[in-house]
């Protein structure tokens, strides 16, 4: 059976300025999940805006992956005092990247900046500081595989039988590295319905269906997967969403 091919955006790196050199990566997990689950992943490089559309022609799903904040202006807000690791770069390619992607019909995943970037795109505001409105530990400092908090995953009959094959129940202990995110489900675009939140109210999954359609082309979730499904295979399921729903596609 074909692998369905998965583009997995990119960080962009660089070193001291008199050495003018650039790299594009991602962390390795990410490749690994997209291949356990199915798919064969090709990394995205954040090249002009006009370069998504192309992209987007050649790849059966998207992956958004994580990494730093999103420019505040993009949602109409001031920068907070801790906003950071902004790549306009980066922003100006994934926007752009999720309009092709929801034009196209591709699937899209969304991890943690993943997740920001597409709640923003269909025109969500984001809370740039957590600590500001919560006590809840979201921006964790233990290392993988530690667990942060479980969140509550809401009854949905589309992904119903996907979460009890990979033994998914109602509670999920998840790990949780950001600062920023949807405070609360007042805060998510209409467009999205939430599938998981946190106790303290944080929306931490929600999924989008075009219009008329009975089937979601949008996964978007606040924690990292890709850091513990090695050692918790239930953690697998976002991935096989995004490679089934891509398989489907082709």
């Amino acid at each position: 059976m074909r692998r369905p091919l998965i583009g997995v955006t990119v960080k962009n790196a660089r070193e001291p300025a008199s050495l003018k050199r650039a790299w594009s990566a991602t962390e390795t997990a990410y490749l690994r999940a997209i291949w356990q689950a199915g798919g064969l992943p090709v990394m995205l490089p954040n090249l002009p805006p006009e370069a998504a559309a192309m992209f987007v022609e050649r790849v059966d799903g998207v992956l958004l992956t994580g990494g730093g904040d999103i420019d505040p202006a993009r949602y109409g807000a001031s920068r907070h005092p801790e906003t950071e690791g902004v790549d306009p770069e980066r922003d100006a390619f994934e926007f752009a990247l999720v309009e092709a992607a929801r034009d196209r019909g591709r699937p899209i995943l969304g991890i943690c900046r993943g997740f920001q970037v597409m709640a923003v795109a269909w025109g969500g505001m984001l809370c740039q500081h957590l600590p500001d409105v919560t006590e809840l530990t979201h921006n964790s400092d233990q290392p993988p595989p530690a667990l942060a908090h479980p969140v509550r995953l809401y009854a949905n009959p589309t992904l119903r039988e996907l979460l009890q094959a990979c033994g998914v129940g109602e509670v999920l202990e998840v790990n949780s590295y950001h600062h920023q995110g949807i405070a609360n489900r007042q805060q998510l675009p209409t467009a999205l319905q939430v599938l998981a939140e946190a106790p303290d109210g944080v929306v931490e999954a929600f999924l989008w269906y075009p219009e008329g359609s009975a089937t979601p082309r949008a996964l978007a979730v606040q924690w990292h997967p890709e850091l513990l499904f090695e050692d918790d295979s239930r953690h697998l399921w976002p991935f096989r969403w995004l490679v089934e729903a891509a398989r489907a596609e082709g």
